[in-house]
């Protein structure tokens, strides 16, 4: 039989000459390097796409979230606080704003209860998908908080905050004030260089924010040769000071350290004149506001308080002109208002977009963390200056000292800024 196509035979080859077979290679590899080339720019598509893919970061705009109390303990604190920051924000977006960006300031209620603080860190971020927590008040709070922060990659700035923030430090936190354990050092030493013989205790709300202060105190006691030689502490929310004063008057103090919130504060006040007590107190930055005088009125004479943020008084005119474009001036100006707490805020706002700046147009929290890493920012005389450092994530430990005089109704400088001599 004939061998045929079907039968395993091959098919004749048509005849193609050379020019053919070039001209077929060259199709064939023109087409490759068309799909090849689509791939690459589908790829360097999809990166540029997912890096714009930022939370709380666009084009335009980088969202901020902002915690401070307007229910809870600390109720006081949340309108001068929030007043701070967006005062601030104004200003900065009235520039031009971040690297082509404005800053959108999202202020939220946190309690400054743990599970109050929460909820609202919850809602900014996995809600309103803020790019970063530029201040949330409390430490209790900010620690309850911290795993939501570190999942999501949140850099959080806590306010009222503990040693343990920056000591062993964490990446996600960065502390642009004195610590509360650094504030009491700073008590401690000031008592104690005026007289070293000085008989110290403290009343303290047993909580984070009270302990921290706690053991401040006893590391720069014991760093000055001497030691605490009372402590008394209170459950958050107590008022009736009269238990803890007793046993200061039973362990003979001549200085009392108060770690406590001005509610607290004005109980001592009043029980000290009661008891008819000469003993000298010294409080806590969040004591150290015009809010005392209408609470005690001329038992605030003399009462000292430790404060990195300066008096009103101490201001530049360029910052009051600023509130005056931005906020509400007379509002500020009044005796009463405590304008330690705005300003307190207002430099957390600055840390905050001052490492956003460093960070560049190409924003993410990482390039948010080296930007505030690199940070050494001039705070003009309102606190210390604030830097920080990859090995140091907390903008400064000095504080000043300030005496209330209650017939002025106003605070003054009896100590300026000084560092800890005592290991922070």
């Amino acid at each position: 039989m004939g061998e045929g196509p079907g039968m395993g035979s091959r098919a004749p080859v048509p005849h193609q000459d050379k020019q053919t077979r070039k001209g077929g290679r060259s199709m064939k590899s023109t087409r490759i390097l068309a799909v090849v080339v689509t791939a690459v720019a589908l790829c360097l598509m999809g990166a540029g796409a997912w890096g714009k893919e930022v939370r709380g970061v666009s084009d335009t705009e980088v969202k901020l979230g902002f915690m401070v109390d307007f229910t809870g303990p600390g109720k006081y604190s949340g309108p001068p606080l929030a007043m701070g920051g967006e005062i601030y924000t104004k200003y900065i977006n009235d520039q031009g704003g971040i690297n082509g960006r404005k800053i959108k300031l999202l202020v939220e209620d946190n309690g400054i209860l743990p599970n109050t603080t929460m909820e609202a860190a919850k809602k900014l971020i996995l809600k309103d998908e803020i790019f970063a927590i530029a201040f949330n008040l409390g430490s209790s709070g900010s620690t309850a908080i911290l795993p939501l922060c570190e999942e999501n990659q949140v850099v959080m700035m806590p306010h009222g905050a503990n040693k343990r923030f920056y000591d062993p430090g964490n990446k996600w936190v960065f502390v642009p004030y004195s610590t509360q354990y650094n504030m009491a050092a700073v008590a401690v030493e000031y008592v104690l260089s005026k007289n070293p013989q000085a008989k110290i205790g403290i009343i303290y709300q047993d909580d984070d924010f009270g302990i921290d202060g706690l053991e401040g105190a006893r590391n720069a006691a014991k760093f000055m040769k001497s030691s605490i030689v009372k402590e008394a502490p209170y459950k958050i929310g107590t008022v009736d000071m009269s238990p803890q004063m007793a046993l200061m008057k039973e362990a003979n103090v001549d200085w009392i350290l108060l770690w406590a919130y001005l509610p607290q504060i004005g109980s001592i006040l009043k029980e000290k004149q009661k008891m008819g007590w000469d003993v000298k107190l010294i409080g806590n930055n969040t004591t150290a506001y015009p809010t005392l005088f209408p609470l005690v009125g001329d038992l605030a004479e003399g009462y000292l308080a430790v404060t990195p943020v300066a008096p009103w008084e101490n201001i530049a005119d360029k910052y009051k002109q600023i509130i005056k474009k931005y906020g509400d001036f007379d509002k500020v100006n009044d005796p009463n208002f405590p304008t330690g707490l705005l300003f307190g805020a207002w430099a957390y706002c600055a840390a905050m977009i001052e490492g956003i700046k460093n960070a560049g147009r190409d924003l993410t929290p990482e390039t948010l963390i080296k930007g505030l890493e690199s940070m050494n920012l001039d705070m003009g005389g309102i606190c210390p200056n604030i830097s920080f450092t990859p090995k140091r994530h907390c903008g400064y430990f000095s504080s000043m000292v300030l005496e209330a005089k209650a017939k002025e109704k106003k605070w003054v400088i009896v100590q300026p800024i000084m560092e800890p001599k005592s290991p922070q």
